[in-house]
C-alpha cells in the first residue's frame, strides 16, 4: 500500500510538472495589444501589435520572437538572430565590440531584481532589463518591450 501512494504521489508530481512546463512555453496573450519599441540611440521606433494576430498552432514563434516573425513577415521590420537565440541584429541596432543588444520590460515576471538590474526611461515610464531572453519573454495584453543597446566595459 505504502508503495503505491509513493507511486501515485511520483507519478502525481511528474504530471503536474510537465503540465507546467508546456504551459509555460505558451507566453504569449492571443488577445489584447503590446508595444514594441526599438530604441536607435534618440531615435524610437514603435510598433502597435495585435496580439490576436500572433500566429498560434504548431509551428509559431515563442516569446518576443513571435512578435518579431509577425512584424518581419508583414514587412515592418528586420531582424536576425543566431541558433541559440540571441538577437543579432534588429533593424539598425546590432552588437558591435562593447555594445549589445539589450531587452527591457514593465512585464512584472520578466524584470531582473538582481543586483545587476538596469533600467532606462522611455516616455516618462522606467522600464527594466530582462531577465528572461526574447525567445521565452512573456507577450500579454499592454505589456511594452523595449530593444535597445547597452554598452559593457
Amino acid at each position: 500500500m505504502k508503495k503505491t501512494a509513493k507511486l501515485l504521489i511520483v507519478l502525481s508530481v511528474i504530471v503536474a510538472l510537465s503540465a507546467c512546463l508546456f504551459a509555460c512555453t505558451d507566453n504569449v496573450d492571443t488577445s489584447g495589444n503590446m508595444t514594441l519599441v526599438i530604441l536607435d540611440g534618440d531615435n524610437a521606433k514603435e510598433y502597435s501589435v495585435d496580439l490576436s494576430n500572433i500566429p498560434s498552432g504548431e509551428n509559431k514563434s515563442s516569446g518576443l520572437f513571435a512578435v518579431l516573425d509577425y512584424l518581419k513577415d508583414k514587412g515592418e521590420l528586420t531582424y536576425t538572430a543566431n541558433p541559440d537565440g540571441f538577437l543579432t541584429q534588429v533593424n539598425d541596432i546590432k552588437p558591435s565590440g562593447n555594445v549589445y543588444i539589450y531587452l527591457y520590460t514593465d512585464v512584472e515576471k520578466d524584470i531582473n531584481v538582481g543586483a545587476y538590474a538596469t533600467t532606462i526611461e522611455y516616455k516618462n515610464k522606467t522600464y527594466t532589463d530582462s531577465i528572461s531572453g526574447a525567445k521565452d519573454m512573456t507577450i500579454k495584453d499592454g505589456c511594452t518591450i523595449i530593444i535597445t543597446t547597452i554598452v559593457f566595459g
